[in-house]
C-alpha cells in the first residue's frame, strides 16, 4: 500500500481542500483503500521516510515525488492532478 501526504503550509486549510476532492476521486475510482493518506505540514514533510509521494499546495523540497495540488484549489488542470495521484498509487 502506497502512502500520500497531502500538504500545505500550515497543514489545514487549503490541504483538507485538496484532501476532499481528492478523496472523491479515489473513491470513485475505486483506490482509496489502495492508499494511506496522511495531511500536514511542507516541513512536516520533509522530515518523514515513511511517504512515497506527497501532493501539496505549498512548495516543497522533499526526497521523494512532489504533485502540485494547486489546480485542486483553482478548478483548472484537476484532471492532471488526478492522473498523477492514480499513477503513483498503481505504480
Amino acid at each position: 500500500m502506497k502512502h500520500m501526504m497531502i500538504c500545505c503550509g500550515a497543514g489545514v486549510a487549503t490541504s483538507t481542500v485538496a484532501l476532499k476532492k481528492l478523496e472523491a476521486y479515489l473513491t470513485a475510482e475505486g483506490l482509496l483503500d489502495k492508499v494511506r493518506i496522511s495531511q500536514g505540514t511542507v516541513a512536516e514533510a520533509a522530515t518523514r521516510s515513511d511517504l512515497d509521494f506527497i501532493v501539496s499546495t505549498s512548495t516543497a523540497k522533499v526526497a521523494v515525488e512532489v504533485i502540485n495540488a494547486l489546480p485542486l484549489l483553482t478548478g483548472i488542470g484537476t484532471e492532471k492532478v488526478f492522473e498523477s495521484v492514480k499513477a503513483q498509487i498503481l505504480g
